[in-house]
Formats: C-alpha cells, sequence, structure tokens
C-alpha cells in the first residue's frame, strides 16, 4: 500500500493558491489602473483562491500525516483485508454515499454563491457588480472542483487495495484515509451492527460518522467498514473504544 496518497490534491493547492496571487496582484494592479470593476473582481477571486489552495495544502498534508501515523501503529484497534467479494459490495455502496455527500455540500455552497450573486448589488450600492461577479465565478469553480473530485474518489474506490486500518483517531479503508482529530473535525458516531441488521449486510458491519468543516459548512461524513467472520468481538471492542472519543451532541447511539 503506497505510503503517500495525497501528493496530487497538495500540489493542486498549490497551483491554486499560485492562480490566486496570480489573480490578486493582476486584477489589483489593472484595477487601480483602469478603474474597471472587472478587474476588482478578478482580484477578490484570486483571494478566494488563495485562501482556498492554502486551506487544501493544510488540510491534506495533515492528513497525510495522520496516514503515516495509522500505517507506524504497532496496535491499531482493527486491521484486515477485504475479501473480493465483500470489498465489491462495499465500493457499490461507498460510490453512492460519495456522490450524495459531495452533491449536498456543493448545493449548500452554491446557495451562498447565489445570494452572493444576487444580493451583493442591494447590499453595496457602489460597484456592487463585484460580489456578482465573484459570486458566480466561485460557483462555477466549486461545481468544478466537486465534478472533478468525486469522479476521482470513485476511480480511486474502485482500483483501491482491500486493507482495513481503523485506530482512535482514523479509518483507511478503500483506499480513503478519514481522520476525525483535526481543528475542522470531531468524531459524532461510532455503532457496531451485527450481521444483517445493518442494511441486510450479511456481515457485522461498523459505521462511524464523523464532521468536518469543508468549503463554507460542516460536512457529515460516513464511513461503513464491513467486519470478516470471526473479527466480531475485536469489532465491538474497537467501537467501545471509539465510542469514548465521541463528542457529545446529545444524539449519540449505542447499538450492540
Amino acid at each position: 500500500m503506497a505510503k503517500k496518497i495525497y501528493g496530487t490534491a497538495i500540489k493542486t493547492g498549490c497551483i491554486l493558491a499560485l492562480i490566486g496571487v496570480i489573480g490578486t496582484v493582476v486584477g489589483f494592479n489593472l484595477g487601480g489602473s483602469t478603474g474597471n470593476d472587472v478587474f476588482f473582481a478578478l482580484m477578490a477571486l484570486g483571494v478566494l483562491l488563495l485562501i482556498s489552495g492554502i486551506a487544501t495544502v493544510g488540510v491534506y498534508a495533515a492528513m497525510e500525516r495522520g496516514l503515516s501515523r495509522a500505517l507506524k501503529d504497532s496496535a491499531p484497534l482493527l486491521r484486515f483485508t477485504i475479501s473480493a467479494q465483500d470489498y465489491a459490495a462495499y465500493a457499490v455502496a461507498q460510490a453512492e454515499e460519495i456522490r450524495s455527500t459531495n452533491k449536498m455540500s456543493l448545493v449548500i455552497a452554491l446557495i451562498f454563491c447565489g445570494l452572493m450573486a444576487v444580493g451583493g448589488p442591494f447590499l453595496v450600492k457602489e460597484d456592487g457588480i463585484i460580489f456578482t461577479f465573484v459570486g458566480i465565478g466561485l460557483a462555477l469553480f466549486l461545481v468544478f472542483v466537486s465534478w472533478i473530485a468525486t469522479r476521482y474518489r470513485i476511480k480511486k474506490l474502485k482500483t483501491a487495495d482491500k486493507e482495513v486500518i481503523l485506530t482512535l483517531d482514523s479509518a483507511y479503508v478503500g483506499g480513503q484515509f478519514h481522520i476525525w482529530k483535526l481543528p475542522i473535525s470531531f468524531l459524532s458516531e461510532a455503532v457496531y451492527f451485527g450481521a444483517g441488521e445493518y442494511e441486510n449486510s450479511p456481515q457485522a458491519v461498523i459505521r462511524i460518522t464523523y464532521n468536518a468543516i469543508t468549503r463554507t459548512i460542516v460536512t457529515p461524513y460516513t464511513v461503513v467498514i464491513p467486519v470478516p467472520a470471526g473479527m466480531e468481538e475485536k469489532a465491538r471492542a474497537a467501537v467501545e473504544a471509539l465510542q469514548s472519543g465521541v463528542k457529545p451532541q446529545g444524539h449519540e447511539k449505542k447499538h450492540t
């Protein structure tokens, strides 16, 4: 299994930051010399891209470090390999989960962009049109990023290794790494389901839900881990250990 899986994401963040710097500088200089509102809109969009790029690099660098710790953990809560047959069913379910989560995040973000584009000229009488340009540009950018991210994650899911690693801080499953002990994320649920109790799954299942700040909202993510036969007791113990780190929200659920 590759030890580094976020190199592309980190490079993308660097590119976004670079484009943001260029857009900010060009927009500021041309806007100041020409007085054209379009260039000030370009500057504002450049600032947003710069912030987005820096945030992307920071988050994925932290996740890369978390993955490295998980791989080096000599005593994880669980570590096993999913059979090819079980993984095929898992991949189908997770692909739908990825589409649903990304769509929800995008819709909410686009609502904010729409409010900015429509409300900007009314709230700011002078040069309010800048907010319209920024809102439209940001919306198009978010649609493109969401489309690319969804396709990339699903393709990676289908071709990923079948190893599972579960620690108190994170989970590696389906070639994807999830971490809930970051400043922008927290664990909200850890549940064990016996065979046949989770969506008619013939296997026992661990369901983990954590929340992370994405774009402008807090997004819930669900991680489903199929448990091989013979590992049920270890899985129960792992869930009990995870539940000690669940952030109190008044809706935790313990299923045994």
